[in-house]
This record gives C-alpha cells, structure tokens and sequence, in this order.
C-alpha cells in the first residue's frame, strides 16, 4: 500500500514537473535599423541551457520556470536579461555596445578583443555608415575615427580623396594609408593614364560599400609594422560580410535622389562686366571699350552647364549556410550623375563570399569580387580647357555662338558650353579582387593557412576633341585611347598557435608571403579625321603610338606574439623582414619591429570596488614601419634608353645607379589610455603620438659634370606629433523605447620638415614652399597688408627689409593648409521603431587658397570675367578695402597677393536620416523578416568664412606635394534622397 501511495505522489510530481518544461522563442533585431541579428547567444541564467539565433534572428529554447531569465549576448551589442515570466513569444531590441572593451577588432592577420589590445585601432563598423551614399569606402571614413583626416578632394564623381592617418609622413612618396581587404593588399593609387587635369580618379570606388561588414584603421606602429615596408602612413583593413549557419536571408536595398550645386560660380553679369572694364580702361588713361553697358546682355554659363543629377542604388545579397557551408552572395548597381553636364560615375559589382568546413579540422574557402564601372569624365580641377573653367573666365556679355553659328572664343581658353558638348571623355575599368585560402588545425589551437589573391584591373580610357575644340580645330580632331593593366599577386602563409597555462594565455604566428606586381600601358593617338562622325583612331590620317611597362616584387617573412598574463598585464610583439626589387643593392632587406604593452588597471583590487568604473587600460607602443612608394621601379639602378642620332638607331644614359636607394623609415611612439564608465555606457579613448620620417626620399643636386641635375637619395626628415580623443557614450535608454546614443572624436596634429638638403618651391607661380622648420602643404605668398585709402595702391609687407617692394624677395610662408584639429560628431536616437542621425563634420585652422580670385580679380588687365569680391575695390578716397584701385600696377601677374589666403575652418552637417522600422509582426504579415524606409541628405549645411564653393578642395590632387586649393574645382554635391531596406 506504502509502496503504490510512494509511485502515485512520485507520478504527480513528475507531472507537475514536465508541466513546468516549455518552450519559447523570439527573434532579436538591433536597435540602429531594425535588422535582424544572427547568432545571438541566447543562454538560460545560472543553467547550462542555451541557443544562437539563426540567419533570421529567431530562437527557441525550452525554459523551466516562470522565475528563469533569458541572457541575450553578442559581440558589439551590450547585454541584455529578460525574465521569462508568463510570456512565450520575445522581440528583443539589442543596442549597440559603443565601443565596449569586449568587442572584437580585426588586426593584421587575425583578431583580437579590445580588452587585450595595446594597439591604437579605430573601428567602423557597417551599422555606422549604411544609408549613407558614398561611391567609395574611403569616403566613408571621413569625421568617423580619430587621427583620421579624410577630405574629398572634388565633387566629381569617382574621383580622388585625402586620406591621412596621424599627418602627412612623406614628401615625395605616397602618403596615402595601405588598404588590405579581406586579407588582400588592394590598387589604391590612381589608375587613369590620362592628363586632363588636377584631380584623379579613386580605385576604392570599385568596391561596393554595402558589402563593408568593418573597417579598422591601424595607426601606431604596434598595429602596422607587421606589414612592414608598406605601413608608414598607418593601414585600413576591410571586413566584407560572410554567411553565417541558419536559414537563407534575403536583403534588398535600394535608395533614389538627386544632387546639385550647393553654390555656384559667383562672377559679375553683362553690364557689370562692361562698367569694370571701363572704370580699368580709365584708370590706365585709355578710351573706355564700351559705349553703352547698360544695355549688354548677360550670358549666366554656369546655368548651361550645371545640373541636377540623380542618384540611384540598388543592393541585393543572399546570405545563410550550415555547419559544413557558409555563403554570401551580392550584387550592386549604382549610378551617380554629376553636377556637370557628362559627369557620370556608374558601377556594377558582384561578389562571393564562400567557407567552406569539408572535415572537421579542414576550412576552405574564397572571397571573390568582380567590378566594371564608367566614368563620364570632364576637363576640370586645374584645367583652362575645362567647362566650369570657361564659366568663370567668359564675359557674361556675349553669347554661346557667333552669328555665323560657331562656337564664340576667346583666347586660351575653351567656350564652356563647347568644353563640354564637343568633347567626349571616357573611362571604363575592369577589376577581380579575389582570393581563396585552406586553412588545417592540427591540434586545438595549432593552425596553418594558405592563400592566393589577385587583385587585376583593366583600364581603358578614350578621348575625343572634335574639331569645334580648341584643342581639335587645328588637326580636324583629336582623338586618344589608352589601355592599362594592372596585375597583382599575393601569396600567403600563416602558422599561427594559440594556448593557455595557468593565468597565461599566448597567441603567436609565424608567416610568409610573396608579392608581385606588374603594369603595362598601349597608348595611341590620332589626328586629321575626314569629320566628326568618326572618332576611332583607326579613322585618323595620322597615327602614333606607344607601349611602355613595369613591376616590382617584394618577399616577406613576419612574426607576432600576442601575451597577456591573468588579462591584465598585455604585450604585443611584431616583427616584420621585406626584401623589395625596388630597394638599391646595398639595401635589399629591412627589418621593420615593434613592441606595444599594455595594463588593466582595473583587473587590480585596488580598482575593483568602483562600480562606476569598468575597465581602465593604459598602453604604449614603439617601432618602426617603411614606406617604399616614393622609390620608383628600377630607380636603384643605372638605366640606358633608346636615343636616335641623324636617324640612326643608338642608346643613351637616363638614370645614374645609387645602390644604397632604400626606403623611408617611420619610427613611432605611442602612449595611449581606454576608459570604460557606468556599464560600458560611456567610453573614452586618448592617444599621444611622435611620429619621425628619416632618409626621406628627395631629388638631391649634382654637379653637372655628371651629365645629370639630380638624383634621388635618403635624404631629409619629417615629424608628425598629435594627440587625438574620442568618446562615445549611450545617453538614454529608457522603458518607453527612447534611446539616443553619441559620439565624438578629435585629433591634433603638427606637421613639421626636420631636415632639406635645400628649400624648394612647387605649382603655378610658386605658390608653395618647402623648407626646414616649415611644414607641409604651406603657402609661399606676398604678405599683402592693405590698400592705401588715399590712392588705391596694392600695400605689401617689407619681408627683407631693404625698403622696397620686390615681387621675388618680398616673400613669406603666410600659412598652411593642415588643421589645427579636425573631428566628428555623431548622435543616434530612436523611438518605437523611428530612428534619426546626424553626423557633424569639422575641420578648424587650416588656410584654403581660393586661387580663382587670383585669376577672376584682374583689375581689368585681362579681357575675362571678373568673380563678385571685384566689386569690393577701391574707387574713392578713403575707402578701406583690400581689393585695389582697378590700374595695371595693382594686378600685375607675377604679383602673388595673400588675400587670396582664406580661412577654410568650417563646420558641416554632412549626412542626416530619419527611418522608420516596420513592427516585426507588420513585416512578417507581409512576408518579410524587417523592413525600414528611410531619408536622407548630404552636405546640406556648412558654417564657414571661406567664400569659395567648397572649403573641402583640392584641385590639384594629381600634384602630391599640393592641398588646400581650389582652382576651378567641382564643388561637392548636395543630395537629397529616399531608400528603402528589406530582409526576407
């Protein structure tokens, strides 16, 4: 009887046990954009229990009790608890951990939390910069980490811009930072072959930035030096998106807009031009040119050759897999018309992202990207025979075409509407960036990689100046066309152990790799075509040619040990060895260290009864990094080439041999400190920097007794020191769903040439100087103290003290295009579903030349048009101005007046967005895992002083060695626009 009372009370408790068990389930979005969040780790708390969300954010698992909690954690997002109550169904929002110590960051050839890191590294993740149109990545860095200076250099679409992480590092190497995706050090120099003018095109654009999962800007010489003779000027790494195991997502995005001038050309109409040249015409004792100005006409150029461009993109990827495969497949289309008539920027991407686990230990895969783009390209940014040149140099009096229906000309330059209409430029580019890698875990922790990448591109460019040109009228038109080839080959292998003992944990590679690159080049040109109907070469009566070529190749064994002890006492060790075909043969090899350490401070007892404070590190590095970009291939040896005499064939000497060429060395220090307040809620960031270039690569005079002018050798030193902050913090977050999240960042960087073997000046008119104690980009100008109130007389500074004005000797550096600190500030802020950004970008103390007033205030000494600051001139005693009385003497051209000199501080809204996240119950309703609409605009509003069209520019970006100048520049757009985002 006891024992079936005993089995009867076990029965119903079992039952009332299993009726405890159930199981529930959700989905987790994130909070910026609604979209769902895949392996989430989903834990049940104080139990072993557990699940990760699949592709489309969804789980289940099975809970106990009422009383239990659900722990909701994944890398970036902060952490969540949930109790489980009487619900069964859970929408979980998780926001973004700004920044927190426990996220995981990309290094050179690995990963690392950022708890543990002694580096300097800035990340960017994809939740930062989507919705944000920009034809390139680089772009997308700007005002977004600190020690990060990115300016774009024009508005023309696909073109070039200035990236510098911690200050300009050479002079006549590249500066420009080495970008790695996925692994593969990619082209990002400019690969137009073609001369039309000061600005480049930007190879970055080839990739599309909606595939971007991370980008990691490296800047101490801890995070670069394992890339060795290519890191100097700091390294970005980008991450694209991967697949993960789950359910197939679908995503679609796609935004629409258009973009315009935010300014125009500001130059004087018909009668206004007519009444200056008189006033001019008089003050020089000469017969006014025009009878009767009042009633000229007035011709507005800018209006024929501005527009309003539409801006179109469309995103589509496919993503999912399971534990054997993992996939990511996308497309892109994007097109971007100019704000000049036949500026066009289109591109077409596709890309795939495959892993592969065939055996447990054994993962292969492949990271493959295809992109063709066009570019419909014009003659501007420091060219006279461009169209948005013509509006600011022709006079508004006179009309497009002569009575005869010809084009109407003044000399030297070209009639805009003809710049543009008569002339057809093209670029079109092929490029594969791809790479496949097999990686074998020997035992836990024991790895070895191997991979292969390429990086090849095909540009082909033409050209075609019919005869109505100036520059086709001559030879009955002018037609070019350039082929260029770019092929790239890496080889890679990392053996890399990672292990624990005791408090000690250690992560250690070993690597090799091989690289090779080669470029060659067709151009043909023609002239004298039967008419404007064929613009082929082939068609041309006369034809030339040339074909021309080169390569380099560097091999490279590198080293890293990552130790922590108890995750609180951090060293970070790197050493990298490269030998390049371009270095002299007394240094082939360089070896390129670095050591970086680090301490948790709040891994210590003494810190651990704060509870406002969360981590505490401080960090310092050293060492030294290379930058083999200025020696050019082959530029290490004595070079013969082909040189007829009385048409006979025969060789001459064009490059003297200097075998101890090697190349630039960058040694930098570091100290660094990373604060984590009230949950990770808050996070500060800080670093001081010391940055010395030696053995600078310059052009050097030799006797002419060697037959040569100069010759280039290590000679000269360069310093950038700074000191960079930024914060984030998570601001509110309240039970109504209201969360606003910021941040902002800082930097300070000072610039300054240690050691010249002699000063020189560079540009139109020498207008830039270099010298010792000077800094880079400074500009080399007549200090201009005033106009005299009592005859208009142009008054220039004494500089040499003789007590004459001489336009050579009366010179000064007057100031400089770097900033005295530039920034960005961001805020997020969302509300039930609703989210609004806005990204604030500044820049304070650098000069910008407005150089087009030198060209537009002439005083009448010219026969063009006159910019609207030549109505501020002198005309009558007393007046106070700096623009002179309109006479010759005042504007002669080989004077370089400073005013000219502008401040170019400004501050910008440069992107803003307001979006609204469907309910997930809406969304799935009609079939799809999130949805969120969206506006946005760019560059809408800028606070500055500067009276140009963009205090951003730089039209002269082909000249290194130039910045902080507009010259007849595409100002950049401003654009307005609409999109939409789905997941399925």
């Amino acid at each position: 009887m006891k024992s079936r009372l005993f089995f009867s009370l076990f029965c119903l408790a079992s039952i009332g046990l299993a009726a405890q068990d159930r199981t529930v389930s959700g989905k987790v979005t994130s909070q910026e954009g609604g979209g769902a969040l895949s392996g989430v780790s989903i834990a049940l708390k104080g139990s072993a229990k557990g699940t990760v969300s699949d592709a489309s954010g969804n789980f289940q698992l099975k809970v106990s009790s009422s009383s239990d909690t659900l722990v909701f954690e994944f890398v970036g997002f902060q952490k969540q608890e949930i109790g489980v109550g009487n619900r069964s169904l859970f929408e979980i929002s998780l926001a973004p951990a700004f920044n927190s110590m426990t996220e995981v960051v990309v290094t050179g050839y690995g990963q690392q939390n950022r708890k543990t890191l002694t580096s300097a590294i800035t990340s960017v993740k994809a939740a930062e910069i989507s919705n944000i149109p920009a034809s390139s990545s680089d772009q997308l860095l700007q005002g977004r980490a600190a020690g990060v200076q990115v300016n774009t250099n024009s508005g023309t679409p696909g073109g070039g811009v200035f990236v510098r992480i911690r200050g300009t590092s050479s002079i006549n190497a590249s500066s420009d930072p080495l970008y790695v995706i996925d692994g593969v050090p990619v082209q990002s120099n400019n690969l137009s072959g073609l001369s039309i003018g000061g600005g480049i095109t930007n190879p970055m654009a080839d990739i599309n930035p909606a595939d971007i999962e991370s980008m990691e800007i490296l800047k101490d010489a801890s995070a670069t030096a394992i890339y060795g003779a290519r890191a100097a000027n700091g390294v970005v790494l980008i991450t694209t998106k991967r697949g993960a195991s789950g359910k197939a997502k679908i995503a679609l995005g796609f935004y629409y807009g258009n973009q315009k001038a935010p300014k125009k050309p500001g130059v004087t109409d018909g009668p206004t031009f007519e009444r200056l040249m008189n006033e001019a015409a008089v003050n020089d004792g000469k017969p006014a040119p025009y009878g009767n100005p009042d009633t000229a006409i007035t011709t507005n150029w800018a209006d024929l050759i501005f527009r309003t461009g539409a801006l179109r993109n469309v995103d589509l990827s496919i993503s999912g897999g399971n534990e054997k495969v993992k996939y990511m497949v996308s497309g892109n289309n994007m097109l971007q018309e100019g704000i000049l008539k036949k500026s066009d920027f289109v591109r077409s991407t596709g890309r795939v992202n495959l892993d592969f686990t065939p055996i447990e230990k054994l993962k292969i895969g492949t990271s493959l990207l295809y992109s063709y783009n066009k570019r419909g390209r014009l003659r501007n940014d420091d060219n006279i025979s461009g169209g948005l040149e013509g509006t600011f140099f022709y006079p508004t009096d006179r009309g497009v075409y002569n009575a005869d229906g010809s084009y109407f000309k003044i000399p030297t330059f070209e009639n805009p509407v003809a710049a543009i209409a008569e002339s057809d430029l093209a670029m079109m580019t092929n490029r594969f960036v791809g790479s496949i890698y097999a990686e074998y875990e020997f035992i836990h922790g024991l790895k070895l990689k191997s991979s292969y990448s390429l990086d090849y591109s095909n540009v082909e460019e033409t050209v075609y100046d019919n005869s109505k040109t100036n520059g086709g009228s001559a030879v009955n038109g002018r037609a070019q066309a350039l082929s260029t080839n770019n092929n790239n080959w890496i080889q890679e292998n990392v053996l890399s152990y990672n292990f624990k003992f005791g408090k000690s944990s250690v992560s250690a590679l070993v690597g090799t790799t091989v690289q090779k690159s080669t470029t060659s080049v067709i151009s043909v040109t023609g002239t004298q075509f039967p008419s404007d109907d064929f613009k082929e070469v082939t068609a041309a009566a006369i034809q030339t040619a040339t074909t021309t070529g080169t390569s380099w190749g560097i091999g490279s064994v590198f080293s890293r040990v990552n130790y922590d002890y108890d995750r609180k006492y951090l060293l970070t060790v790197n050493v990298r060895r490269d030998g390049s075909s371009r270095f002299g043969k007394a240094n082939q090899y360089g070896t390129f260290p670095s050591v970086g350490l680090g301490w948790v401070l709040t891994e210590e007892k003494f810190l651990q009864d704060i509870p406002a404070l969360n981590t505490l590190k401080i960090r310092g590095s050293y060492g030294i990094t290379g930058n083999q970009s200025g020696i050019k291939d082959f530029q290490a040896l004595g070079l013969w080439g082909g040189a007829a005499y009385a048409d006979l064939p025969g060789i001459s000497p064009t490059q003297l041999a200097n075998p101890n060429l090697k190349w630039e060395t960058t040694k930098q220090t570091d100290i660094g400190i990373d604060i984590s307040l009230f949950q990770n809620r808050l996070n500060i960031t800080a670093d001081y920097y010391y940055k010395k270039t030696q053995d600078l690569l310059l052009d050097v005079s030799l006797p002419r007794s060697t037959g040569f002018n100069v010759l280039t050798q290590n000679y000269g030193e360069l310093e950038n020191k700074g000191f960079e902050f930024g914060i984030s913090g998570d601001i509110v977050r309240s039970k109504s769903g209201l969360t606003w999240s910021t941040s902002l960042n800082m930097s300070f960087n000072r610039n300054k040439i240690l050691k010249l073997a002699a000063p020189f000046n560079v540009y139109n008119r020498d207008i830039y100087r270099y010298q010792e104690g000077g800094q880079m980009f400074s500009f080399y100008l007549n200090p201009q103290t005033g106009v005299d109130p009592k005859t208009g007389a142009i008054q220039f500074e004494d500089v040499n003290g003789d007590g004459q004005f001489d336009v050579n000797n009366d010179r000064r550096i007057v100031g400089t295009a770097n900033p005295n600190f530039t920034g960005g500030f961001t805020n997020n802020l969302s509300f039930k579903g609703f989210d609004l950004m806005f990204f604030f970008q500044f820049s304070q103390g650098n000069k910008q030349l407005h150089w087009n007033r030198f060209f537009q205030e002439h005083g009448g000494t010219r026969s063009t048009n006159f910019s609207l600051s030549q109505l501020d001139r002198w005309q009558n005693d007393g007046d106070i101005t700096m623009i002179p009385k309109m006479t010759a003497a005042n504007y002669a051209s080989d004077l370089r007046p400073s005013r000219f000199l502008e401040d170019g501080s400004y501050m910008r809204l440069k992107n803003i967005s307001l979006g609204y996240t469907l309910p997930s119950s809406l969304a799935r309703s009609i079939k799809m895992s999130s949805a969120r609409i969206y506006v946005s605009a760019q560059n809408i509003w800028t606070i500055t002083n500067y009276t140009g069209l963009d205090p951003e520019l730089t039209g002269t970006a082909s000249n290194a060695l130039t910045q902080g100048i507009e010259f007849y520049t595409m100002p950049q757009p401003k654009t307005i626009m609409a999109g939409i985002n789905v997941t399925f």
